[in-house]
């Protein structure tokens, strides 16, 4: 039997079921006494190790095997769970995860899970102690070679860090792995230590060290230390700073390149942790929910609804969604032009024909675009982790309270906001939430909370990511801010609070006191920022110092038919999407006030900057200081406003985004291209870029 017909199969259901085992162990770590929750936990698990077996991926099926007993002898009331049997079941399901998107990249499968199967074995013979860290191996340090990278034995990144030194590539500067060993009788290890991360925090920034920063302050280490790091210093220079440190024996540096990074990075699901064999060692409890928009009080665990009939679904290979959707774009395209040519034929009978295909076509781009839209819960879904694994890392007390996870969004945007919203959290983990005794010394709750929110308005989905934790220190951030030279004293001293939260986006800036694994480095809210603008979006912050911040995060519910105003400059067509338009206008040219140089409209009662769209496009055909009045649009990103003046509106349309191709990247102030009725191509002016 050709079981690569199976293949895809697998992979999906295999993928549903470790999301099951994921989120009912959470579940059950809070509610340990709740046979029921095991007994969910014992089928997916079974489940999964007889399609791994059927499928012949015997590592799969062994490892599974394995964890299949440990809950074997929990349901069965003969072991009762504790930290250590957590654990290492999570450090089984990371395993698990690897293996299957191994599989999912070509590969075999396998893997070394000798560690977690001896954990395993202990447990079913009792010999552990569940208050001791779980059994581990040091993490190997990474054997990296220029154009070349042994994955077998090496450091690796999570996405996050990934992204990190990707981003940096990209910004003109180096990542680099260096690897330093202190003389054999070093008496201050952690003051090396220390003076090489001031080193290359001076020069650049650190992005993973191992052992962590924590164990190499404690001095928890044998005598060679590792680092990930981005710096504007050469190969060279760094290694020569670095053995100028005083009982520094050795360093090698590694000049890293996409392909390295490619190799060194962990699969998405092995990501959602930042250090799994650290997790023993800490304390810290928390206790993940996942609610309902409407749900006030919790129903009870494994409760039927009653009268719920279950729903009919199918598996669609998402390019078939794809390929649906471009047909009905050309569809679109074919529509507008029929409504153009009834409107000048001006025939009863093909007016009537036109408009009924019209509604007929409206209906059927509503279902092709819900057909497209997947709930945020995809995404949502591996927060409960990743928070549960960052708190115990920094030993503290957090609860994840997701909100609306049903809320929908297109499969585009989907796609592309879980990084952001991973830098966001890992951001409120470590700088908003505070540890247990600082909590408590401001009279608050030692457990802290962040809310995961999602949920429509118009258009537009809007998710925030909310914490009680300390708030942003105003006077801290503009003094970091002058310092990195991102704003002038003088320029502080005009700053409203909104405009002083809005700083921590700036590239490069971080009020952090010490490095850490998670953030702090000053690399992560810039390109948070990036990336939902890039969407169409926008991210604005609402903080209160010692009570919390909240970052709300404003996108498009689709990017692939949007509503549009078509303008005209002279001969040239553009459509502004209506989503930034605030209202149209005619103004007189005698109104323009000039400000400093800079053109200026009143506007409800407030200034705003006055923009020449034609100026902007070096449009040859259009100049606008020929006229006595001329026709503007009020556009808007965030807080911010500014007026476009263009040469006439054509009206509105629905239109299809279509990329400007590979050769046509990065133009300002172009995000796109449509098709118009007529036949002739509409470049889509990206209203965000024209707002500084």
């Amino acid at each position: 039997m050709d079981m690569n017909a199976y293949l895809s199969m697998f992979i999906d259901e295999s993928n549903d079921h470790l999301q099951s085992l994921n989120e009912n162990l959470l579940r059950l770590e809070s509610e340990p006494e709740d046979l029921s929750i095991v007994q969910s936990i014992f089928r997916s698990a079974h489940t999964l190790k007889g399609m791994s077996a059927t499928m012949g991926y015997e590592d799969l099926a062994s490892l599974t095997h394995e964890m299949e007993n440990v809950l074997d002898l929990v349901r069965n009331s003969k072991l009762k769970m504790d930290s250590f049997i957590f654990d290492t079941l999570f450090k089984g399901l990371d395993a698990l995860e690897a293996m299957v998107q191994d599989i999912v990249n070509g590969g075999t499968g396998k893997a070394d899970v000798t560690v977690i199967v001896s954990s395993l074995q202990k447990i079913l013979r009792n010999d552990y102690t569940s208050d001791a860290s779980a059994p581990t191996t040091s993490e190997p340090t990474a054997a990296v070679s220029s154009g070349q990278t042994d994955t077998s034995n090496a450091v690796l990144l999570d996405q996050f860090q990934s992204s990190i030194m990707l981003q940096s590539m990209e910004s003109g500067h180096q990542p680099f792995f260096v690897q330093v060993t202190v003389e054999e009788h070093c008496v201050l290890k952690a003051v090396r230590a220390y003076m090489v991360f001031d080193l290359l925090e001076r020069n650049g920034e650190v992005v993973k060290a191992e052992p962590t920063v924590q164990d190499l302050e404690q001095e928890k280490f044998d005598r060679t230390f590792s680092v990930f790091t981005i710096s504007t210093l050469s190969e060279q220079q760094l290694n020569e700073q670095i053995l100028n440190i005083s009982e520094i024996q050795s360093v090698q540096v590694t000049l890293l390149d996409a392909e390295s990074l490619e190799s060194l990075t962990i699969a998405p699901a092995a990501a959602a942790i930042e250090a799994p064999e650290k997790i023993a060692e800490t304390r810290a409890a928390v206790t993940p929910s996942i609610k309902e928009p409407s749900e006030v009080v919790k129903k009870p665990s494994g409760a039927p609804t009653q009268g719920a009939g279950v729903a009919k679904t199918i598996r669609v290979d998402i390019d078939r969604l794809d390929t649906l959707m471009n047909l009905f774009s050309e569809l679109l395209i074919d529509r507008v032009r029929l409504e153009q040519l009834a409107s000048e034929i001006k025939r009863v009978d093909l007016t009537e024909t036109v408009e009924h295909m019209s509604r007929v076509s409206t209906d059927l781009q509503n279902i092709v675009l819900k057909l497209r839209m997947v709930p945020v819960d995809s995404v949502f879904n591996r927060f409960p982790r990743m928070i549960r694994d960052l708190a115990k890392s920094l030993d503290k007390k957090i609860d994840l309270d997701i909100i609306g996870a049903d809320t929908e969004l297109d499969r585009t945007v989907i796609d592309e906001i879980g990084d952001p919203l991973v830098h966001l959290l890992r951001n409120s983990v470590d700088h908003g939430i505070e540890s247990v005794q600082e909590r408590i010394a401001a009279g608050k709750s030692e457990t802290g909370t962040i809310y995961l929110r999602a949920y429509h308005s118009g258009n537009h989905v809007f998710i925030e990511v909310e914490e009680d934790g300390r708030g942003i220190n105003h006077e801290r951030v503009l003094q970091t801010a002058i310092k990195n030279g991102v704003i002038t004293e003088e320029q502080s001293k005009k700053l409203t609070a909104d405009e002083i939260n809005m700083l921590i986006f700036a590239p490069g800036f971080s009020t952090a006191d010490k490095i850490s694994d998670i953030s702090g480095r000053g690399v992560g809210l810039d390109v948070v920022k990036t990336k939902i603008t890039s969407l169409g979006g926008n991210v604005t912050i609402n903080s209160a110092l010692g009570k919390g911040t909240k970052f709300s995060v404003q996108l498009p519910l689709t990017l692939s038919i949007i509503s549009a105003m078509l303008i005209k400059l002279g001969d040239e067509k553009y459509a502004i999407p209506l989503s930034s338009i605030v209202e149209t206008g005619i103004i007189q040219r005698s109104s323009i006030l000039n400000v400093h140089g800079n053109q200026m409209i009143e506007f409800r009662n407030t200034i705003i900057p006055l923009l020449s769209l034609s100026q902007v496009l070096e449009s040859p055909s259009f100049d606008e200081t020929k006229e006595q009045e001329t026709e503007i649009i009020v556009i808007r990103k965030g807080e911010k406003w500014a007026a476009i003046m263009v040469d006439e509106f054509i009206g509105q349309s629905e239109i299809v985004l279509k990329s400007l191709g590979k050769y046509l990247t990065n133009i300002h102030a172009i995000s796109g291209a449509t098709i118009l009725g007529d036949g002739y191509v509409a470049l889509i002016i990206d209203p965000n870029a024209l707002i500084k």
